[in-house]
């Protein structure tokens, strides 16, 4: 030490004082570390009473009030909406029906698993088309089912609303065969209502007030023609008037 210049010494002071400043505050803050975690967040006091009295309840009180308003707007919100979205949901739900449906009525193929061939007796628009007989050897046409829901106004004498459509597939009607697993078919009721619903939305020149499968009126001024003011006859065993 004594051999060293002025310089060095003011160096070596410097140095040594940096060290000293580093070495306490690493000391220091090691100090303040251990004191905090000796005692656990969970064992440390709770707030004194003054403090829950009044600043803390009145913020649990605040909240409060405010999860009440929360409450007060969205359930009247949720109530008003509700009709709207339950429509949206039904049209939603009738749009994938009719999608199903109309991969029905096609061929079986690879692509189309869903198919039960429709077309191949009732052409492929569903305008019906001659098919032969298998029993007899003689042709016949088919009904047009794009106009079914015109019932006996559009040639369909048999058809007075939606529950004869349903009976006519599930059970079959001359020549055609039954379609549902009730009779012997292979469809099961999602099916049958699936093509249903696809053949009301295909309807072609039948007016409002003709379709049977969606005016309950036209039902009636259909059985009422029928009948003709006697209520003996019946013109149809399966008819359901009822919507």
């Amino acid at each position: 030490m004594v051999g060293l210049s002025q310089a060095q010494g003011i160096i070596l002071a410097v140095g040594g004082a940096i060290f000293i400043a580093i070495a306490g505050g690493i000391l220091v803050l090691r100090g303040r570390h251990r004191e905090e975690a000796d005692i656990p967040n969970a064992m440390r006091p709770g707030p004194s009473d003054p403090d829950l009295e009044t600043p803390l309840l009145q913020k649990l009180q605040g909240w409060g009030v405010l999860l009440v308003l929360f409450f007060v707007i969205w359930v009247p919100a949720v109530w008003l909406f509700e009709p709207q979205r339950n429509l949206e949901q039904e049209q939603l739900l009738s749009e994938a029906a009719i999608d199903r449906g109309a991969h029905a009525v096609q061929v079986f193929t690879e692509e189309n698993q869903g198919g039960v061939g429709c077309v191949n007796c009732h052409g492929p628009t569903l305008e019906g088309s001659v098919i032969l007989n298998t029993q007899t050897g003689t042709p016949i046409q088919t009904p047009n089912l794009t106009t079914v829901c015109g019932g006996p106004f559009t040639g369909h004498p048999l058809i007075y609303g939606l529950k004869d459509i349903q009976t006519t597939i599930e059970q079959g009607r001359g020549v055609m065969p039954s379609w549902s697993i009730r009779y012997a078919g292979a469809l099961g009721d999602q099916q049958i209502n699936d093509i249903i619903n696809y053949l009301v939305s295909i309807q072609k020149d039948v007016p409002d007030g003709e379709n049977v499968c969606t005016n309950p009126e036209a039902v009636t001024k259909a059985v009422n023609q029928f009948l003709d003011g006697d209520p003996t006859k019946k013109p149809n065993p399966t008819t359901n008037i009822q919507f």
